[in-house]
């Protein structure tokens, strides 16, 4: 029964936080605890006192309410944040770089060099491969196109030049036009 003063506002401390129907004031009755009770009383009525003077607490908004509602989640927004930009930005760089040739001005901020492949992150590689290969089906293509416009050009040059052979044959006119091939023509070789 018998304990010391520290003791006991250590209980008094324990059962505040622990036991919700607990109010310090049903110590003001006990005499044994009343010393207690004026102790805890003083130094709540301190911290409200500094509250209530401060400019920028209150009794509603505390140094513990701002570090809660404020200053943890700014703490988990800026590392969220910071994530994004350094995995998220970094990322959508390399494939500005690789699908479609962009080299944005903000790598250079990042310090990445994005001509360099060697450093891209592995991930990336699918990319590379799919970009080489999409680059070679475009090649291809190219090439088919070019030589079948250059097979065209040159069944219009013999089928231009058969029609005239039979126009003189049957004795018609035959007129001296240019063609819009032979304008291509001098144009690609010049």
């Amino acid at each position: 029964m018998w304990a010391s003063n520290e003791k006991r506002e250590e209980i008094v401390k324990r059962r505040l936080l622990t036991d919700k129907n607990f109010k310090l004031t049903s110590l003001q009755v006990n005499p044994i605890y009343k010393p207690i009770f004026d102790k805890l009383d003083a130094l709540a009525l301190k911290e409200l006192k500094e509250l209530d003077k401060s400019v920028l607490w209150s009794r509603h908004y505390t140094k513990q309410d701002f570090k809660h509602s404020f200053a943890y989640p700014a703490i988990v927004f800026g590392l969220a944040i910071y994530s994004l930009i350094s995995y998220g930005v970094k990322y959508r760089l390399y494939t500005q770089a690789i699908r479609h040739d962009r080299k944005l001005d903000f790598a250079a901020h990042l310090d990445i060099d994005l001509d360099d492949i060697g450093s891209y992150p592995a991930s990336l590689y699918h990319e590379i491969q799919e970009k080489k290969k999409y680059d070679g089906y475009i090649k291809r293509k190219d090439d088919k196109i070019e030589s079948i416009s250059d097979e065209f050009h040159v069944f219009l040059e013999k089928k231009a030049s058969s029609t005239v052979e039979r126009r003189e044959k049957r004795g018609l006119k035959v007129r001296k036009r240019s063609s819009p091939l032979e304008k291509i023509k001098d144009f690609e070789m010049s």
